[in-house]
């Protein structure tokens, strides 16, 4: 999972960095990134997913979940409703494999993540964006020299993050509250704005820098230029008060 991934999109470039947490192995790794063209209309579906560690087969749900967005084309609360298929797969992948009884168990309650999918539409210039838990957009002005944050979504402050976000479950029988808690927001883009998804460990330090007076946008936009100087900024950020975590950031760069 340590590798840098970069996407053409006509008029602007998607690249995304993960790794995971510190001491833990690549397999390790329960987060999970997508990223896909729209067929004939330039514009591209994004989605980040951040496994819950306390469930099981956390990973595998997250990339579900991401794999689903992506591959398809609900742009608002309805894609919670259209689940059903990676919900069977989830539940048929984990009842395939042997485990000894505690772990049936465990994986008996299901797998949780919190999910942000994006849609970014490069003729009309604007992005939709549709998330539940803590997984993070952040909408930059890169032509200023402060590159100010425009907007952040769904929280907005380092303190909105929390213990239990409510994630999406991969028991459909846990699912019917879950447009309660669905979040969606939008935004026009300018030739030299930035979008920046991120998990929310990661998420929560960014907003923590921008509050504090000290922001690394800049960094992010003009330093960030693949996956050793991603690894950079998780060390000098984990140094820093960065909660050990799985780390993913996608960004969205948009070029003349």
């Amino acid at each position: 999972m340590n590798t840098a991934v970069g996407v053409g999109g006509g008029s602007f470039a998607i690249d995304a960095f993960a790794c995971p947490k510190a001491g833990n192995a690549l397999d390790e790794y329960e987060d999970a990134w997508s990223a896909r063209p729209v067929a004939g209309t330039g514009g591209h579906r994004i989605a980040i997913a951040d496994g819950a560690t306390e469930s099981s087969f956390s990973q595998l749900w997250a990339a579900l979940l991401v794999e689903c967005w992506t591959r398809g084309d609900a742009i608002g609360p309805e894609f919670f409703e259209r689940l059903g298929a990676a919900r069977k797969l989830w539940q048929q992948r984990v009842a395939g494999r042997p485990l000894p009884w505690y772990a049936a168990e465990k994986a008996g309650h299901g797998a949780f993540a919190a999910f942000l999918g994006l849609e970014v539409d490069a003729v009309a210039r604007a992005w939709r964006a549709v998330a539940i838990g803590d997984c993070c957009l952040f909408h930059l002005d890169t032509a200023r020299p402060q590159m100010p944050l425009v907007h952040a979504f769904p929280l907005k402050r380092s303190s909105d993050f929390g213990s239990s976000p409510y994630l999406v479950g991969s028991d459909p029988g846990g699912s019917a509250a879950i447009g309660a808690h669905v979040q969606v927001s939008q935004g026009l883009l300018r030739d030299e704005d930035m979008l920046v998804a991120a998990s929310d460990a990661l998420a929560a330090w960014l907003l923590w820098r921008q509050e504090e007076g000290r922001p690394v946008w800049r960094w992010l936009a003009l330093g960030l230029r693949g996956q050793a100087w991603f690894a950079q900024l998780v060390e000098i950020a984990r140094r820093d008060r960065l909660r050990n975590d799985d780390m993913t950031l996608v960004r969205v760069t948009f070029q003349d």
